[in-house]
């Protein structure tokens, strides 16, 4: 089925378990209650846990041993009935995407190439779990890799086995984390580096001063759209003159369900969709959702669409990320040329290729146009 995760979930009754595919999780089948603490042992053994631990949360890694197999992040959460298990298939072997195949709108495309061969600054990808983000890094680094350049990437885990290029695996349990592994590779003369993700203020910080001091850093963060993740590094503990002087673009992203185009029909929509999305009712009659059918297995689901807003950091808006307030950040943005994500989902809602719900679902900012 494609799944990126699988959850099993214990309850009173029967164990439920659910894949999540194409974003959305879909049930899948139910396990007798009497079974689930075996497939909790085996599942522990396999990704080397405590299996005597069943108060705590754990986190643990399965290698496949096929070289195309799926390497597996398991976590382990203890619930009311039982622990429960979310699986993450992380595909080794897949072929890198370039940024041409991702859907950029031209425009986008053009800025990003321009981004990416900076000599130095910080390159941000955000969005929610499950969007894109590390697939976009790397396909940035995809584009830049043949050039003469020492590419660099810290990952939790790897999931690209990338030619010609040096990739570093934080090791937690040895003391090998984000910020320890960015400290050491600043002393490897590198171009380019790609960290996995910013999780903290320590991996925030050591980042951004390897973007001002003569590097080109690309990371991920867990933010809503390219101006929340201005705050969010703040939070973090980033000052205001280093996030103006070090960050050079932030693109922020998310993936939609395209609605199956043999089963489209007019859609009526609740009218707390419109108002939140700002769709006028006379336009109403252009809105479609796709009923089901068996092109589509039932789901209504036509295959999946990214959605991206690139915030180039311009001189306008370096000034303002230095004193204004968040109102001031998106006015400047939006004069420097950025389409927001609510507005690309309302074009797409409207030209029938989503349904309403999913533009809501994808792109619920308050506020936003």
């Amino acid at each position: 089925m494609d799944a990126s995760d699988v959850h099993i979930e214990p309850s009173q009754g029967p164990t439920r378990v659910r894949y999540r595919v194409a974003g959305v999780l879909k049930e899948s089948l139910e396990i007798p209650r009497w079974m689930h603490e075996n497939l909790v042992v085996r599942i522990k053994v396999l990704a080397r846990l405590d299996i005597s631990e069943r108060r705590v949360p754990q986190d643990g890694h399965i290698t496949a041993e096929e070289a195309v197999g799926p390497d597996i992040r398991v976590s382990i959460l203890p619930t009311r009935w039982g622990e429960k298990i979310v699986i993450r298939m992380l595909r080794r072997g897949r072929s890198l995407m370039t940024l041409a195949q991702l859907g950029f709108r031209p425009q986008v495309e053009e800025q990003l190439h321009g981004l990416i061969r900076r000599p130095q600054g910080m390159l941000l990808t955000v969005g929610p779990t499950g969007s894109g983000k590390t697939t976009t890094l790397y396909a940035c680094v995809n584009e830049i890799r043949r050039e003469p350049i020492n590419i660099v990437t810290i990952e939790d885990p790897i999931e690209y086995e990338v030619e010609g290029i040096s990739q570093v695996q934080v090791n937690e349990k040895a003391g090998l984390t984000f910020s320890k592994a960015l400290r050491a590779i600043l002393r490897q003369d590198p171009n380019v580096i790609l960290v996995g993700e910013i999780r903290d203020a320590d991996t925030a910080l050591t980042a951004f001063h390897a973007a001002m001091t003569g590097h080109l850093v690309m990371s991920t963060l867990h933010a809503t759209d390219a101006i929340s993740a201005v705050l969010r590094l703040t939070e973090l503990g980033v000052g205001r003159p280093v996030l103006s002087s070090a960050l050079i673009g932030v693109v922020a992203q998310r993936l939609a369900r395209l609605n199956c185009a043999a089963c489209a029909e007019q859609d009526f929509p609740r009218p707390i969709y419109l108002k939140h999305l700002s769709i006028p009712d006379t336009q109403q009659g252009l809105l479609r959702q796709s009923k089901g059918c068996s092109q589509c297995k039932f789901t209504g689901n036509g295959g999946r669409i990214g959605m991206y807003e690139l915030m180039e950091i311009t001189p306008r808006l370096r000034s303002t990320i230095l004193t204004g307030s968040e109102f001031d950040i998106r006015d400047a943005a939006r004069l420097g040329g950025l389409i927001s994500l609510t507005r690309q989902a309302v074009e797409l809602a409207l030209k029938g290729d989503l349904s309403v719900r999913e533009a809501y679902r994808a792109c619920n900012f308050e506020g936003d146009e």
